[in-house]
């Protein structure tokens, strides 16, 4: 059985570095500074020292000698303003023998805390026995768990901006989406951030950045095929995918475990795990007694398809062993993403789960890369017994249905699943974005899920 320190509370409060009055403080490049408080309720037999690790503008680690059964506070200074990660670890040994040491326990997932003076945060830190982590575990008091069961609306795209036309007008839908209504909590782009013709620059990239990142609600994104594994395309620049993706990765996820927007909503990464550091993009929460999932999945089937077939050149060759490498690894990722989904769903008593990815799994052929998905995704859905959505872009065209009803043959699913709906996003068919969709969740209601097709009022 899991034991826990804890909750550990680090209380920061902030005050101005001490350099004179505020203006001088200001102009003498001095930041702002703040003093951690911590608070143990009870400290277990096999703990004799806990190590406190914030990360932000600078990093400050810490040490603190710890009595077994005691319930100790500690306090230490110069916390810097801003953005900061929580970490923590506790140690059977003393203090001073721990640089080899492996610690005793560890957080199940990093905390982030935004630091801004003069109010004061509070961020709970969940300590269990290392090596015992696993999707069972009880993700106490995370920022990214919400309890409320009040219904909420999520504005949901993908396929967009294509072509000069949509790209024009990209911000002004963003803007419409974000001044949509008070009730919406969030948008959710589906991926594929520009066509499959067009160059995958870098330049373009920061254009859509800086205006999903304005938006007025948090924005999370999942990537498209057309941003990186299609960008060998000799229209597309002829660039190596697997560049443009780490590029995609650094821009879209500068800050694991937050969205974008300029009102960040924090989420769990699944870059917070030891051996998933390179999956920023797989992100959960729950909210409406609703556990929300992103995994990465793409078009191009799942980017196993060959590069660079339209190279004229003879300087670009297709990489089989890179290709096929990334791909199984995210695949594997996006599978154990989804036990954790569904692991979270069962922990919390979620009534429902949204499952979200840019492949529409069934369009195209061949397929065969989306099978472990598929199969993960029908058989957790059968085990979880409630009502389960899957949002996909990719194939352009609105539809629901459920690509379970009598199984799925074509990726190896011999047993219905009749609690899943599928709804695929309308994207990219008129010169302007034609529509958005409003997602609007309850989980008291029967179903969980409604969908309202939202036109674009410059049409």
């Amino acid at each position: 059985m899991k034991r826990a320190i804890g909750p550990i509370l680090v209380s920061f409060t902030m005050f101005a570095a001490a350099a004179g009055c505020g203006d001088d403080v200001a102009q003498s490049g001095n930041p702002e500074v703040g003093t951690v408080q911590l608070s143990l309720a009870s400290v277990p037999s096999d703990a004799s020292c806990l190590r406190i690790v914030i990360t932000g503008p600078r990093t400050i680690s810490k040490t603190f000698a710890l009595t077994p059964s005691s319930s100790p506070t500690f306090s230490f200074d110069g916390v810097p303003a801003g953005i900061v990660q929580v970490d923590g670890q506790a140690f059977a040994s003393a203090c001073s023998s721990i640089a080899s040491a492996v610690p005793a326990y560890v957080t199940d997932a990093p905390a982030f805390v935004r630091i801004a003076p003069p109010v004061s945060a509070t961020v709970a830190l969940h300590l269990i026995h290392n090596g015992r982590l696993s999707v069972s575990v009880d993700f106490e008091a995370q920022p990214w768990i919400s309890k409320s069961l009040a219904p909420v609306d999520i504005a949901v795209l993908g396929d967009a901006p294509y072509g000069a036309d949509q790209i024009a007008d990209f911000p002004n839908l963003i803007a419409d989406m974000s001044n949509a209504s008070p009730s919406l909590a969030e948008i959710v782009h589906l991926g594929d951030i520009k066509n499959g013709s067009s160059r995958c620059d870098t330049s373009y990239f920061q254009f859509v950045f800086d205006a999903v990142n304005a938006a007025g609600r948090p924005f999370l994104y999942t990537p498209g095929d057309n941003e990186w594994t299609d960008c060998h395309r000799a229209n597309n620049g002829a660039y190596d995918p697997l560049e443009r993706l780490a590029t995609i990765r650094s821009m879209f996820f500068p800050v694991p475990g937050l969205s974008l927007g300029t009102s960040h909503k924090q989420v769990l990464s699944q870059s917070f795990f030891a051996g998933s550091e390179t999956f920023l993009e797989n992100q959960l929460w729950l909210e409406a007694g609703t556990v929300f999932a992103l995994v990465h999945v793409v078009g191009s089937n799942n980017s196993l398809q060959p590069w660079y077939t339209d190279d004229t050149t003879g300087t670009h060759m297709d990489d089989p062993a890179r290709r096929t490498a990334e791909e199984a690894a995210r695949a594997a990722a996006g599978v154990a993403w989804l036990d954790r989904a569904f692991a979270v769903a069962a922990q919390e008593s979620a009534a429902a789960v949204v499952v979200i990815m840019q492949a529409d799994m069934w369009d195209g052929s061949p397929t065969n890369g989306f099978d472990s998905t598929v199969q993960k995704l029908a058989a957790s859905a059968l085990a979880f017994a409630k009502p389960v959505l899957l949002i996909e872009g990719d194939s352009h065209v609105f539809k629901t249905d459920n690509p379970f009803a009598s199984g799925d043959p074509l990726h190896g699913v011999t047993t219905p699943v009749a609690n899943l709906t599928r709804v695929v996003v309308q994207g990219s068919t008129t010169a302007r974005l034609s529509e958005w969709v409003r997602l609007h969740v309850d989980p008291a209601a029967t179903p969980p899920f409604s969908w309202t097709r939202v036109p674009n009022p410059r049409l």
